[in-house]
């Protein structure tokens, strides 16, 4: 299982009586209207995807965001912070609520996924949360669907406040969060342009608005574009300081962007709550596993490298191990000595008969950080090059322990 997953759940029935009693009270379809909500979603997706904002639609849409979006996007917001969690970088301090600034926040989403992680983890105490939006009905409701809540050992108190997420920041945080927020900013610029600018905002968050042992998380669709574009900026404040925390494991340029057509994004295996896969039937979308685009950067420059240990080579598998005749490859991303390696591991039908360290392999998932011991000799530079782990490799699979507090 991918580091900190377990941290990651889907939406219980409990939160469906909350989300359908606020649609209830609006007169809005709630779960159980399946064509009218899913006629609705389908026309959030196609905004979404045709220009990434919905401009006056937003209004109209907004039920399909409180029935649909929420669900689907709380466990986004815990899947990009559950490294954070494992690594006891995100925990509530003994003294003072955890403070959270969510930029674009919407109707809450990316922090109740963060509070949800933290209560996995075994954490209890208070978030104190400031979410800023240009949209204030959006506030308005997810102010409401936080207040009805079902009871969680993690306390979520919420202040709202309409703005716009590029106006400077002045206050520090614990945590900053801005979830789908670039990929709806500056749509207008060149793309060389709006990365030199999106870096710029999220280098300027990082100095002014995260505090010395704080973090700063960014979550994007998993869309080609909007997700290379995130690459493009990472590769921006990486080249000026700010290595990323996760999900990469170095700070050189992203390999990703060497080959037009490829991207990296998380695809976890949460599926949609049961209840809405009937609406995602009819608005023709997919329920199963849960994509996303993150970039976690911490102001103190700690890396998930380091909290893993050190190893003479590190890989995190970027896509699912791919079974083809007499062997399994999958693309890893990861460091070697502190310099970005990437490529296509392969592991022999042959090698793995004869071999019982290769096992981990095998078992990996998409996320899974893996040390193959001794290091690989081949070179990896690019998704197009490969390496075979023979019998005498052995394989460590990486984790943290979500319970650690330091």
């Amino acid at each position: 299982m991918p580091i900190g997953a377990r941290l990651v759940a889907p939406l219980g029935e409990p939160w469906r009586g909350v989300l359908d009693e606020v649609a209830r009270a609006r007169g809005w379809p709630g779960s159980a209207s399946v064509r009218e909500l899913g006629a609705l979603v389908a026309r959030l997706s196609e905004a979404y995807n045709e220009d990434g904002v919905l401009g006056a639609a937003a209004a109209e849409l907004l039920p399909a965001r409180v029935a649909f979006s929420f669900p689907r996007d709380v466990p986004k917001g815990a899947g990009a912070v559950r490294e954070l969690v494992c690594a006891g970088l995100l925990r509530i301090p003994e003294d003072r609520p955890l403070s959270i600034l969510d930029l674009g926040a919407g109707v809450g989403a990316t922090t109740t996924g963060v509070v949800r992680a933290l209560a996995a983890a075994g954490h209890a105490g208070k978030v104190q949360a400031t979410w800023k939006d240009g949209d204030a009905a959006a506030l308005r409701v997810g102010a409401e669907i936080a207040e009805r809540a079902p009871a969680s050992p993690v306390a979520l108190d919420v202040h709202t406040s309409v703005d716009d997420a590029r106006r400077p920041q002045p206050l520090e945080h614990d945590l900053v969060l801005l979830g789908q927020v670039l990929s709806e900013l500056d749509l207008e610029l060149p793309e060389a342009e709006r990365v030199e600018r999106h870096a710029g905002v999220l280098a300027d968050l990082l100095r002014r608005s995260v505090r010395a042992d704080g973090s700063l998380v960014v979550i994007e669709p998993a869309l080609r574009a909007r997700s290379r574009h995130l690459h493009a900026v990472r590769d921006a404040l990486a080249a000026a300081g700010h290595a990323p925390f996760a999900p990469c494991l170095h700070a050189g340029p992203c390999p990703a962007r060497i080959a037009e057509t490829d991207w990296c994004h998380d695809d976890l295996a949460v599926d949609l709550p049961e209840w809405l896969v009937p609406v995602a039937r009819s608005a023709g979308l997919r329920w199963q596993g849960l994509t996303f685009t993150y970039l976690v950067l911490r102001r103190d420059g700690a890396t998930l490298a380091r909290a893993l240990g050190p190893r003479p080579l590190r890989l995190r598998l970027v896509s699912s191990r791919m079974a083809t005749k007499g062997k399994e490859e999958a693309l890893v991303c990861g460091e070697r000595g502190g310099a970005p390696v990437a490529g296509r591991l392969r592991v022999l039908d042959r090698d793995r008969a004869k071999a019982p360290g290769l096992a981990a392999f095998g078992a990996a998932e998409r996320g899974d950080v893996l040390a193959p011991s001794p290091a690989v000799a081949s070179p990896l530079e690019s998704f197009a090059d490969g390496a075979r782990l023979g019998a005498d490799v052995a394989i460590e699979r990486l984790d943290l322990d979500p319970g650690r507090t330091a």
